[in-house]
């Protein structure tokens, strides 16, 4: 076919060849190679393609800096490294600092956490009572203490609002619950035709729920002034409720007070050690379990929380708050039985 074709009458192309690289391209490329620590030599086919250039490609672009001759491959480079350190950037070694959030003990269990708690109560029982709510507040400015209670209070207050509480209770029957630190319940002597926490109809209430004990602060744990709790007076204390009713009320009341009752129980163990050379405590143990003393100095929080954890009394309180979170998932479970639907 190309035969039969008048070779006057074929036209050269006017664009260039494919796969042409500039001098900027090709000393780019030479600065990644020498960044990679490879050999850096001219290939054969880019002198080949160099010699077989047209003259346009040489030809100077306006505003551009011309190119001296005897200027050698290297200096070029050197240029070009200057001009490419403005968005090349050198890896350094030092290691990124991640906020707490997002470090490696966020990933424990909650069981690391719920100790990590624990330890934070002890220290802030050791202090004066006067001085606890400034200790409270400067603690939890530290991430060691406050990254494992946020996650424990998420953790638990989770269970609690998607497992425990009940769509239908109101905020006026919820509140007290939030308030009071005990409940009991207490067999009625006939039924009642009405259940405060659900409001059903044809629901029988045959339990009465009491709440008791003093309105505390939930910083500090210590109990509130008369004047700081106006409507402590006005709280309703009583509640008829139905067996399921009840069974749910006081494992809700357990999620809100868990704190506070772990607390109790390490304070009690610090006032124990406070008092066992004084009057004030009636039984004096003549050795304790695992054959563990505790530290001479009572100020010594991290010794004290050592000496508790010996004794296995942090082993028992984290039992007890396992427990209380099973129970939110039995609820559930008897929730679709049909259990509470008497």
């Amino acid at each position: 076919m190309l035969d039969e074709v008048d070779e006057q009458r074929i036209v050269e192309s006017r664009f260039r060849t494919r796969d042409k690289r500039s001098i900027y391209q090709q000393n780019l490329e030479r600065l990644k190679r020498k960044k990679r620590k490879e050999a850096v030599e001219p290939s054969s086919e880019s002198e080949d393609e160099e010699e077989d250039a047209p003259e346009e490609e040489s030809a100077i672009i306006p505003g551009a800096k011309p190119h001296q001759e005897g200027q050698s491959d290297d200096e070029d480079g050197e240029d070009d490294d200057e001009g490419l350190s403005g968005f090349i950037e050198e890896d350094g070694n030092a290691a990124i600092e991640l906020p707490a959030e997002f470090s490696m003990a966020t990933f424990q269990d909650l069981m690391y956490h719920f100790k990590t708690i624990c330890q934070l109560f002890v220290h802030l029982a050791v202090q004066q009572a006067q001085d606890r709510r400034e200790f409270m507040e400067e603690a939890l400015k530290d991430p060691y203490f406050s990254v494992p209670l946020q996650i424990a209070r998420r953790k638990i207050d989770g269970l609690r609002d998607s497992l425990v509480t009940s769509s239908v209770w109101r905020t006026s029957f919820k509140k007290p619950l939030m308030t009071y630190p005990e409940f009991n319940t207490v067999h009625m002597d006939f039924a009642v035709p009405v259940c405060d926490a659900c409001h059903l109809g044809g629901r029988m209430s045959t339990l009465t729920g009491r709440i008791s004990g003093e309105p505390y602060d939930r910083l500090t744990f210590e109990v509130l002034d008369d004047e700081d709790d106006d409507n402590a007076a006005k709280a309703h204390k009583e509640f008829n409720l139905g067996r399921f009713c009840a069974r749910r009320t006081r494992v809700f009341h357990q999620f809100a007070h868990w704190e506070y009752a772990l607390y109790k129980v390490l304070a009690q163990e610090v006032d124990g050690l406070r008092n066992r050379e004084t009057e004030a405590r009636v039984y004096v143990p003549v050795a304790y379990a695992n054959d563990t003393q505790p530290p001479a100095d009572l100020a010594d929080a991290d010794g004290i929380m050592h000496w508790l954890d010996a004794r296995g009394v942090i082993a028992i309180e984290w039992q007890r708050v396992k427990d209380m979170m099973e129970s939110a998932r039995n609820l559930e479970i008897a929730s679709k039985r049909g259990d509470d639907d008497d």
